[in-house]
């Protein structure tokens, strides 16, 4: 049986302050809403487009392509400002910039795999 991430919004902003992201992004909200309910259930990142981004455009009373394009807009913050820290994040080198839904994947693996442990960077 897999195990449940085990992670809160507390690691989720230390990660994306880390990155150079703040809450005056509306992105960041969009992020942290989308990496809880990836913990919810994981299969939520294979459906990012028809599932997950949905979820957050009627929470946040906005279009999906608004939801895509602000956490876009996070993921070239964090590629601009800390390249080497989201390069060890994601656990490997990155040629380019991570798309939306890679840059959610490579927040959620991160966090799925440290848990609530101090994060360490």
């Amino acid at each position: 049986m897999p195990h449940k991430p085990v992670f809160d919004s507390s690691e989720i902003h230390t990660i994306l302050t880390l990155l150079g992201a703040d809450l005056h992004y509306v992105g960041y909200r969009y992020t942290e809403y989308a990496l809880m309910l990836m913990k919810e259930d994981e299969e939520r990142i294979h459906s990012v487009t028809k599932c997950l981004y949905p979820e957050i455009a009627k929470r946040y009373q906005t279009s999906c392509n608004s939801v895509e394009r602000n956490i876009r807009t996070l993921s070239q913050v964090a590629w601009r400002s800390q390249p080497r820290l989201l390069q060890k994040l994601a656990g490997h080198t990155l040629d380019r910039r991570p798309t939306s839904s890679q840059f959610l994947a490579i927040l959620f693996a991160y966090l799925s795999r440290t848990g609530n442990q101090e994060i360490k960077v």
